[in-house]
């Protein structure tokens, strides 16, 4: 899976994307790399690109696992964006097992409405 992340410590926001094929060990790799950048911290709100992605070869026990993780802190906003279908479905996926750590989690289809909630 290509992926990027840009962090603004000013804005308080780390902005993520993916495209192409999102696998398991992606998944897990890009949270490892996340928060052991110096700029990351885990009370930033965090937006998530998954319209670019194509494939996913990502199984339900690691999007359990990563999204429980503790990358970000309780209370934390998060916004994905993902097209319907598949996308959207895994995203609601993860969303579910992140607020069940207590995150605010939202899946959106476009991404206006995701910074609008997250108010950007």
């Amino acid at each position: 899976m290509p992926e990027s992340y840009e962090i603004d410590a000013a804005r308080g926001l780390v902005t993520c994307r993916a495209w192409g094929d999102l696998t398991s060990e992606e998944l897990h790799d890009h949270y490892r790399r996340l928060m052991a950048d110096p700029e990351f911290s885990p009370d930033f709100a965090q937006i998530a690109d998954l319209t670019g992605v194509t494939h996913f070869t990502v199984n339900s026990a690691s999007i359990e696992s990563e999204a429980r993780a503790s990358v970000f802190s309780p209370g934390t906003r998060r916004a994905f964006i993902a097209p319907k279908g598949v996308a959207y479905g895994l995203a609601r996926m993860f969303a579910s097992f992140a607020e069940l750590s207590g995150q605010e989690m939202q899946v959106f289809l476009e991404r206006q409405p995701a910074e609008e909630w997250l108010g950007l």
